[in-house]
């Protein structure tokens, strides 16, 4: 599944607030430069590089060319950024990579440290989505976090690096599913997808209290038919179904539009035998359900899991060339791979993520949050 991640990297954002033991910009750069160097014995594939090797796929070379850290100064206070949803500015706070390089040249982990006028900080990570899904990106800045604060009580959970444990079939099987997930989307009834596709994206953070989510859930479970799933739904698919109808009705859709949801699943669990405990890779399945607007309605994968993601990789080993189905998410503008934006939509969580893990010793950062989105 490596193969198939998009070859950018994933930005995120932490803003801590000022507090008095933050120390000096030196004492901060030395503690994110020192804990940064020492995770990465455990992490030392993310010191490597990749390279191309033809069809579209790529080989890591772990060759210790080491990560890129940044130090920055900003005369804007962190109120200046509202409420951080992921906009030109936010973007300015996590590392620059420049894509027109060659692939071999760029780190595959990059740090940014902002300090504001008011006192506050900000650490802007770009991790290679090649190399790790979220699951893995934040266990590495967790475990991080934990060397830089000298946590002596956490054990260090070593990451597992054989990839090969993922899949052990056979490069000659063929598919057993007809695998959606790879073929082309519905299209915008009367649109060029191009002319989507350069559409700058706006975006918006909505923010739902418990009751809500629990009101969402139990409208979800009350309405379910006869052959729907026979467990209840659970809030992550109770608030993909109510974003799937609430963005399609937004987007005024003609009736008879065709529209596809994705939906990001993690498989490290559903695997057979499940994946070892520290597995680092990518592990990530989107599953789809295509509805005509007019009737739409939630759909639920049934089919085994373990299944269904070995062959899902026995389709991508399969492939001459992966170029087709690898999209640059985080990319604005991005004319290559699938097109995922409008009229279809792509629901991720981060549910159960340590997310606000990242302390280097001066606190908890009071916001995270990704700090670029290109679609829908």
């Amino acid at each position: 599944m490596d193969q198939y991640a998009p070859t950018t990297h994933a930005p995120t954002i932490y803003f801590y607030r000022n507090r008095a033991n933050n120390g000096s910009a030196l004492s901060l750069i030395e503690t994110l430069k020192s804990s940064l160097s020492c995770t990465l014995v455990h992490y030392f594939p993310l010191a490597g590089r990749l390279h191309w090797i033809g069809g579209g796929r790529l080989v890591l070379h772990c060759n210790g060319m080491g990560a890129e850290i940044i130090e920055a100064e900003s005369e804007n206070k962190i109120e200046d950024y509202g409420d951080f949803r992921p906009t030109a500015e936010i973007r300015k706070l996590v590392p620059y990579v420049d894509y027109n390089n060659d692939i071999s040249e760029l780190p595959l982990v990059l740090v940014q440290l902002t300090k504001f006028k008011c006192g506050g900080i900000s650490i802007g990570m770009a991790v290679s989505h090649i190399i790790a899904d979220g699951k893995g990106a934040l266990g590495f800045i967790s475990t991080r976090a934990n060397i830089a604060r000298g946590d002596q009580d956490k054990e260090i959970v070593e990451p597992f690096h054989d990839r090969t444990v993922c899949y052990k079939g056979d490069p000659s099987a063929k598919p057993r599913f007809d695998h959606v997930e790879f073929k082309a989307l519905p299209t915008l009834i009367g649109c060029n997808e191009m002319e989507e596709r350069q559409k700058e994206t706006t975006v918006t953070m909505l923010k739902l209290t418990k009751n809500q989510v629990e009101k969402l859930q139990q409208h979800a479970n009350e309405h379910k038919s006869s052959e729907d799933l026979k467990r209840e739904y659970t809030r992550y698919e109770a608030i993909a179904e109510w974003i799937w109808i609430c963005v399609s009705k937004a987007r005024r859709l003609q009736a008879e539009q065709l529209t596809s949801l994705k939906v990001a699943v993690d498989c490290r669990n559903r695997l057979q035998p499940s994946l070892p405990s520290g597995y680092y890779g990518n592990v990530i399945m989107l599953t789809v359900a295509t509805a005509k607007s007019g009737e739409l309605f939630m759909t639920s994968a049934r089919d085994d899991y373990s299944r269904l993601l070995t062959s899902s990789m026995d389709f991508l080993v399969s492939q001459p060339d992966l170029t087709p189905f690898r999209c640059g998410f985080h990319t604005v503008g991005c004319t290559q791979g699938i097109y995922q934006g409008c009229p279809n939509l792509v629901v991720t969580s981060w549910f159960g993520l340590p997310i606000y893990d990242a302390d280097f010793g001066w606190g908890k950062p009071f916001f995270m949050g990704p700090a670029a989105l290109s679609s829908d």
